[in-house]
């Protein structure tokens, strides 16, 4: 019989680290192009784990909640003298998930030991350091799963939320929900042409 652990790190942990490691490797290798897909990867996985934090922590749901990404970039998984910014991170998310470009500020990569640094070209604007983003957020993440490893707490109630309450995010609840009410329940109308 699986433990709660097991069923957690099954379905919520193990079968993302291949691809998030993946991708970041790829995103990394091309870098020096690819500064949105690469930003809008690493935000998406703060989302992520920022659920799982939110749920482990407050036994509180809600995938779209913003809390998710602020409450856990605030906390002791990413470094002190970053917490401060959550917020100006989150609204330079925003800008890059919804509108592809980040708002008043831009993103590139420094060797600068900060989240931030003066985009020069571009008037001294904010600048979102990739290279820096992306070293905290995976510090972060394995911190987050090192706690969950011996956390009973974090456990119970992720299994409690996501397990008994919400399996797999709901993303086939949702599914069903799409597909019951604009293709009359038929799957297979995804794979036809519209008529």
């Amino acid at each position: 019989m699986e433990t709660k652990k097991q069923k957690i790190f099954s379905q919520y942990i193990d079968q993302y680290q291949i691809s998030i490691h993946k991708t970041l490797e790829a995103l990394r290798d091309n870098k020096t192009q690819l500064h949105i897909p690469y930003a809008q990867f690493l935000f998406s996985t703060i989302d992520y784990y920022g659920l799982l934090f939110i749920v482990a922590t407050k036994k509180h749901y809600n995938k779209r909640d913003k809390n998710n990404f602020i409450e856990f970039f605030s906390s002791s998984y990413f470094p002190s003298k970053d917490r401060c910014k959550s917020s100006f991170l989150y609204f330079i998310r925003n800008g890059v998930i919804h509108q592809v470009f980040s708002k008043a500020s831009s993103i590139g990569k420094s060797p600068q030991d900060k989240l931030f640094f003066k985009d020069v070209e571009h008037g001294n604007i904010p600048a979102l350091n990739l290279d820096y983003l992306d070293r905290v957020t995976i510090k972060a993440i394995n911190g987050f799963i090192n706690d969950l490893k011996i956390n009973h707490n974090y456990i119970d109630n992720l299994y409690d939320i996501l397990i008994t309450d919400h399996y797999a995010l709901d993303d086939h609840k949702e599914l069903a929900t799409e597909l019951n009410t604009n293709f009359g329940g038929d799957i297979q109308k995804i794979f036809d042409h519209c008529n």
